[in-house]
């Protein structure tokens, strides 16, 4: 009984096939260095975390204490302006969609 009773292919074939290397996958290359992004490493503070923490709520503090509750005036100028870019963005979504839709009918 042969071992290759289904195959057409001779075992000789069969090993060169076998033994071929895998194709290597081309490298994705950025259009950016990467290298000029990278953090600087943490280092704490000569007292250690207490000192590093104390730091870090001082200056918590001193945001909360030039922040302000903005007045009614300002509140609706914010929210207008808000809802503005909110409908604005919406419109351009909107007509993009659309401009595709209608090249996509035609192509």
């Amino acid at each position: 009984m042969d071992i290759n009773q289904g195959s057409t292919e001779k075992p000789d074939e069969q090993a060169s096939q076998q033994a071929q290397p895998e194709e290597k996958k081309p490298e994705l290359k950025l259009p950016i260095d990467l290298s000029k992004f990278k953090m600087k490493p943490f280092r704490m503070p000569a007292g250690g975390f207490p000192v590093w923490l104390k730091t870090k709520i001082n200056e918590y503090r001193r945001v909360l204490a030039i922040t302000k509750k903005p007045d009614n005036e300002e509140y609706k100028a914010i929210v207008k302006a808000s809802g503005l870019g909110i409908i604005v963005i919406g419109m351009l979504g909107f007509i993009i969609t659309m401009i595709i839709q209608v090249i996509q009918m035609f192509t």
